[in-house]
């Protein structure tokens, strides 16, 4: 591993310290103060939230990132990235600022806790405009840790002394979106100030290129959304909000357990996709590493959560989530499943330019999910549903390290590609591309 890497990857463990272990540690406390059916409320507004998010997020923080890195050389076309994404995020709020309001004015449920969704839609917008992408395509995440740190501090403190009772939930959606607030005046003010890149004239025509570049990966993103936040929406259809809150805390450890492997593979992506562009037996070579570096890691997380599940949510959570010291068992086998998902699919096909072939197999597995998870999640309620995810999960992981594997051959390199792949100058080369 070089130097730089290392480093890029130290830097991230601590940023994403502060994206999951100081919410970790909002989890016992809103447990204890909000009860499990308010948490669930908050669960479930938390997940139509992530719809605009992923609405806004768009896919840029891979095609974005992956444009940054090939550009770091050419302030003129670094320029061009940043004001072209940056416009068409602000463009994409406008979007998700309409969907809110409709929502709020013709679904019931949403009306009922339209300040909750308030609260959250001021971090959507706060993490749309914070260009985390810029920082990690030029490798200069460093400038954001102490950042990170200090905002989802404040997001804490303010969570500890503000929600006080189970009609919080308002309040501490508010706790949440202060934290991305504060981070994105930081990073603006960062990039102020270094001068890291600059705004410059851009048109219709390069917003909607950027649409258009990140669209595979939205609709990739929005499939995988659709069923994991989709499940939280159905639970709460079927078997009610203290059903969801109990689901919601173990589904929230694991997801935060599971960002050990998720940093080791940003902090790759980068170097590996510029390297594929310039280098293809260096991407081979790294691509060899980061295997190593995150399956270890996901099976060391399978154990971890088997062996304390139980002792971590009595000791630490509470009594009243009980019922969910299984169901973080159950979910115990997705980190490994995933992580190979995560090492063919995105450090593998994405990192490739190949994200049409990542599309298709969200839409199958997708489409997949739909046939089971209403029948598993009514009869066997959160189990169920859960049950749901990992054979969806087991496909979807299935389908990345078959496509890989068939696209070493240099019959089948080209097929796939998206827009986002190397000009044809810089097409990767030989058997070690992949």
């Amino acid at each position: 591993m070089t130097t730089p890497i290392r480093k890029t990857l130290l830097y991230l463990i601590l940023i994403q310290g502060g994206n999951y272990i100081v919410p970790l540690l909002m989890l016992p406390y809103l447990g204890h103060v909000l009860g499990a059916r308010e948490f669930g409320v908050l669960a479930y507004c938390q997940a139509v939230a992530q719809y605009m998010v992923l609405l806004t997020d768009y896919g840029f923080n891979f095609t974005a990132t992956r444009h940054v890195s090939v550009n770091r050389g050419d302030p003129r076309g670094l320029a061009e990235v940043y004001t072209s994404t940056s416009a068409a995020r602000l463009v994409l709020v406008m979007g998700a600022l309409v969907l809110i309001v409709a929502g709020v004015l013709f679904v019931p449920d949403l009306r009922e806790h339209a300040d909750v969704l308030a609260a959250l839609f001021l971090g959507i917008v706060a993490n749309a405009v914070t260009p985390i992408w810029l920082f990690q395509g030029l490798e200069r995440m460093r400038a954001l840790v102490l950042p990170t740190f200090l905002s989802r501090l404040v997001g804490l403190v303010f969570v500890y002394f503000a929600v006080r009772g189970p009609g919080d939930a308002a309040l501490a959606a508010l706790g949440v979106s202060l934290g991305n607030v504060l981070l994105a005046i930081c990073a603006l003010w960062i990039l102020h100030r270094n001068r890291l890149v600059k705004l410059v004239g851009t048109s219709t025509r390069k917003i909607v290129e950027a649409l258009k570049d990140g669209f595979p990966l939205f609709l990739s993103f929005v499939l995988i959304s659709f069923y994991v936040n989709f499940n939280s929406i159905l639970l709460n259809y079927f078997h009610g909000p203290e059903v969801v809150g109990q689901f919601a805390m173990a589904d929230k450890i694991r997801v935060a357990a599971q960002a050990m492997f998720m940093v080791i593979s940003q902090a790759f992506y980068p170097r590996i996709s510029q390297y594929h562009a310039t280098d293809p037996q260096a991407a081979q070579r790294l691509m060899r590493m980061a295997m190593l570096a995150v399956f270890s890691t996901s099976i060391s997380l399978f154990i971890g959560i088997e062996l304390l599940a139980a002792w971590g949510i009595e000791t630490w959570i509470g009594p009243q989530f009980h019922a969910s010291i299984p169901l973080l068992r159950l979910e115990a086998v997705l980190p490994p499943i995933i992580s190979v998902a995560v090492v063919f699919g995105d450090l593998g096909l994405l990192a490739q330019g190949r994200a049409r072939s990542l599309t298709n197999v969200f839409v199958g597995a997708t489409v997949l999910h739909l046939l089971y998870v209403v029948p598993l999640t009514r009869y066997g309620g959160a189990k169920g549903t859960i049950v749901a995810v990992i054979l969806t999960e087991v496909v979807g992981a299935v389908a990345f390290v078959w496509l890989y594997f068939r696209g070493v051959a240099p019959s089948s390199r080209g097929a796939g590609r998206s827009p986002v792949a190397p000009s044809a100058g810089q097409e990767p080369r030989g058997a070690d591309a992949g």
